[in-house]
């Protein structure tokens, strides 16, 4: 008597052998093809295997299928042929789909490749127009230097020239001095000559001197947004008079300095004086004050590294001439491979103050200074962890305003109280980060940048933090006309741009 698994073993070499005979002769028709490996049932000889377990890919009889495969995908063997036939519709849909995606997908390659080489081409365009602009820029500044040197030239050799027909006047001066006329009348008539000639001289001598003095602190003409002397880095700007905005460059990596240039901020094309700090520590970031000290004259505070320069300048009248002298301060307690991060001038009653406050990174205290270089307190800020990420400081009476990395609130806290944080200056738009933070001595301002947008704007909060109001809005599509500082003189704000223009409105 066969057993089940015989007549598995006889049905599947039945099965084969009428696949092989299909594959080899595909015109027999799948119906008649399929009898041969029917059979009856091993263990039901009365039963035709007409049923297929899709499951276990095995053919029994209608027993069989109810007793071992009762809740497997069981179906008659007559339906194999509809089923395959929809399968195949199925693939063949499935595929033809395929076909179609792959044509979408190689036209967009297509395309994509066509944009690409535009863009490309006019990615090189643009490149080459950009340096033939500043070929010609290069070759025109250097006309204008060698023009400027062979003037220089010439001037020195005036000047040579015009000293020894000076010196031969002296020479012949004194030696007519020391002739006496006889006639007393006419004696005296001559002593009154020389001494007029001895004036003129000594006149034109001290204007040699001042031409000298001049050359020390020489207007440089400005025939471009940053003048002749292009800087490598544009730090900011702080007003020291009415009509003069110091702007602050960091040219370490050119010329070992920082340069500071005096500039009407009505007329950037209009400067007054430049003048060069030396400083080696040409990796740590040049700090500023946005509003000068004041003792006497408007000081200006920045910081390199652990050193922090007090500039005090020169007045003639009404303004400011030249850098009268520059205090050199080394900053106690700054962490090894840390530097300055934050510079903020006191600002108090409507006035700036001889104070100011210097903040190192990783540093845990806020340290206050007089502008003689004496330390006037130390604020621990030990337990404020927040103010390690502290990107700019603003400093009134004895609040302190923190712009923290990363958030779109300003931070306020006391002097008196740096271990809790103190309240918040909520931004009056979505997505406005703030910048840059000053007192104008009766409310803050604030520089506010929205990069995605390409607009910033600056508004104003009360000291106490309660109100703000909007008080101008810019955009910029060029990234030399982004804001990079703020500053403030009685009732005016000068906002001044990377490419070195300054915008102004009423606060």
């Amino acid at each position: 008597m066969k057993t089940q698994q015989d007549a598995v073993k006889q049905s599947t070499s039945k099965t084969s052998d009428n696949n092989a005979d299909a594959q080899m002769n595909p015109t027999i028709e799948v119906d008649k093809a399929l009898p041969d490996m029917y059979g009856t049932c091993g263990e039901h000889s009365q039963m035709e295997r007409n049923k297929y377990c899709n499951t276990c890919d095995l053919v029994t009889c209608v027993e069989c299928a109810l007793r071992d495969h009762g809740k497997h995908d069981v179906f008659p063997v007559f339906d194999i042929a509809g089923k395959a036939g929809e399968e195949r519709k199925t693939i063949t849909t499935q595929l033809e789909q395929t076909l179609c995606e792959y044509g979408k997908a190689e036209r967009h390659y297509g395309e994509r490749k066509k944009l690409q080489k535009k863009c490309r081409d006019q990615a090189l365009q643009g490149m080459e127009q950009r340096l033939a602009n500043m070929e010609a820029q290069v070759h025109k500044q250097k006309q204008d230097l060698m023009n400027m040197v062979r003037e220089k030239e010439k001037s020195d050799m005036e000047e040579e020239e015009r000293i020894g027909r000076l010196v031969d006047d002296v020479s012949s001066l004194k030696s007519e001095v020391q002739k006496v006329k006889t006639n007393p009348v006419d004696d005296w008539r001559n002593v009154k000559s020389m001494k007029r000639k001895a004036s003129e001289i000594s006149c034109d001598v001290g204007n040699m001197g001042e031409i000298r003095a001049d050359f020390l602190f020489e207007p440089v003409p400005n025939n471009g947004v940053f003048g002749r002397l292009k800087m490598s880095k544009f730090i900011g700007g702080v007003m020291v008079m009415p009509t003069q905005l110091v702007h602050v460059h960091d040219d370490r990596l050119v010329n070992g300095n920082i340069v500071l240039t005096c500039l009407n901020p009505n007329n950037p094309a209009k400067e007054y004086w430049r003048y060069s700090a030396m400083n080696s520590n040409v990796w740590a970031p040049v700090i500023m004050s946005n509003r000068p000290a004041l003792a006497g004259v408007n000081h200006l505070i920045l910081g390199a590294g652990c050193e922090v320069f007090i500039v005090k300048p020169h007045q003639s009248g009404p303004s400011y001439d030249s850098v009268d002298s520059v205090l050199s301060l080394t900053i106690d307690g700054v962490p090894p491979g840390s530097w300055i991060t934050c510079i903020a001038v006191r600002i108090l009653a409507n006035e700036a103050y001889s104070k100011f406050a210097v903040l190192t990174g990783h540093s845990t205290s806020i340290r206050v200074y007089r502008l003689s270089g004496e330390v006037d307190s130390v604020i621990n800020i030990s337990g404020y962890k927040l103010l390690r990420d502290v990107t700019f400081l603003g400093y009134h009476t004895d609040t302190f305003a923190c712009i923290i990395r990363d958030s779109d609130k300003i931070t306020l806290f006391t002097a008196e109280d740096a271990s809790n944080q103190c309240r918040f200056l909520e931004p009056p738009s979505v997505g406005m980060m703030p910048a840059k933070i000053i007192s104008s001595g009766v409310q803050w301002l604030v520089l506010s940048i929205r990069q995605e947008t390409n607009q910033w704007n600056v508004f104003t909060h009360e000291i106490s933090g309660e109100s703000q109001n909007i008080c101008y809005e810019g955009t910029y599509d060029d990234p030399q006309d982004i804001p990079v500082s703020i500053t403030h003189f009685k009732g005016d704000c000068f906002v001044s741009l990377a490419n070195q223009r300054v915008v102004k409105f009423t606060c």
